[in-house]
């Protein structure tokens, strides 16, 4: 039986209502937490990466054995639960779901659209965030993502679409659900090389997320209001990434427009260093470097995981993005962790130059790879 066209999917618009609520509270805690820090706690740069490691730290761990409960579990109530505790396994639960809804033919289709999200998310959650901390105080726009992420629930809770019955065989017991799902990563070549690559990216992705609102307040004299909307620049060219995203992996292949992508983000982390003047000129530089993100992570995303979608088999979905999400992951807390220190011993702009190397690094060794050559996967055939 085909799956409805997803602007009839009445399951997945619900799905995607939720998702996108759920981000734009979570985006508005990604700038107010930092800037408590930095404002009414006085950190700096080893501060500020250490709160960026310890909030990605738990969860690295977590994910392996929280992806072994998605594919044992019905993955709708996870993602009920989930969003009310504000738990990585949203992601896990969510990318694991989506096959179920739309079908994998219609895979790219639905990861673009949210990433659109994703997008919205990203205009609206560091503006109000912004203006939220400089009208209300930092701890009270923290209160808007608690209050996002019960509406999502609400709206999961109304999805009526039935989960296939999964099958599994208990002898061995949880870690050889887990090992199994790393084990599958490791034996295919394509996404093994992808998820190096965007561990090399992740980190100079979290060193710079360890110091850059020091960098932007402290030493380029951003205001909490001004650096929200530089960093709210994301959006507008994220929407575009995501409705490139499909286009561009049907002319050009999946492997073309994740390497696309990375030197996207290398030339973004470029213009971080070279920053400066009045605080407005500086705002500019910071949002044309957003601008480039903003076209990096939909297409890396959208083409990234709906490779790992068509090729997992069913019953492995859960355990596979935990396992590619660990190894890309792992790299986080120290990144951010190093970043921090990094910066109050040398400086921030020679810490955020060196970051912008490792980008280049993870473009490159993805360019000199097979993936470059690699166009569209098989999707996974569920044995009978």
């Amino acid at each position: 039986m085909s799956t409805p066209s997803l602007s009839r999917n009445a399951d997945f618009i619900k799905l995607w209502t939720g998702f996108t609520i759920a981000r734009v509270g979570s985006q508005i805690t990604v700038l107010a937490l930092p800037l408590t820090a930095v404002l009414l706690l006085g950190a700096g740069p080893t501060e500020t990466g250490l709160l960026v490691a310890a909030q990605m730290a738990p969860s690295i761990v977590a994910g392996l054995f929280i992806g072994v409960w998605v594919d044992r579990l019905p993955r709708r109530p996870i993602l009920i639960v989930s969003d009310i505790g504000s738990a990585v396994s949203t992601d896990l639960a969510r990318v694991a779901f989506v096959p179920a809804l739309v079908g994998r033919t219609r895979l790219v289709a639905a990861n673009s659209r949210l990433q659109a999200s994703n997008a919205v998310a990203q205009v609206a959650g560091p503006s109000l965030g912004g203006i939220l901390v400089q009208t209300l105080t930092a701890p009270i726009a923290m209160l808007c993502d608690a209050v996002g992420f019960i509406v999502s629930a609400v709206f999961i809770a109304a999805i009526r679409s039935p989960e296939a019955p999964r099958s599994r065989e208990t002898a061995g017991g949880v870690w050889r659900e887990v090992t199994e799902g790393l084990r599958w990563v490791r034996q295919q070549p394509i996404v093994l090389r992808c998820i190096t690559a965007i561990a090399l990216a992740n980190i100079e992705w979290f060193a710079v997320q360890g110091i850059l609102v020091v960098y932007a307040t402290r030493e380029l004299g951003l205001s909490p209001a001004l650096l929200g909307i530089s960093l709210a620049v994301i959006g507008p060219l994220s929407l575009l990434g995501a409705a490139l995203a499909g286009p561009l992996t049907t002319r050009w292949g999946l492997g073309p427009v994740m390497i696309a992508s990375l030197l996207f983000e290398t030339f973004s982390r470029m213009l971080l260093p070279f920053a400066g003047g009045t605080p407005e000129q500086a705002a500019i530089v910071l949002g044309l470097s957003q601008a480039l993100l903003g076209l990096t992570v939909p297409l890396w995303v959208v083409s990234s995981v709906s490779l790992t979608q068509a090729l997992t088999p069913e019953h492995l979905l859960g355990r596979v993005n935990s396992a590619t999400r660990f190894v890309a992951f792992a790299v986080a807390p120290p990144a951010a962790f190093g970043a921090g220190i990094v910066g109050d011993l040398v400086g921030l702009r020679p810490t955020l130059f060196a970051s912008a190397v490792i980008a280049a690094v993870a473009f490159l060794y993805l360019f000199l790879s097979p993936v470059r050559r690699f166009q569209h996967p098989t999707p996974q055939i569920e044995p009978a």
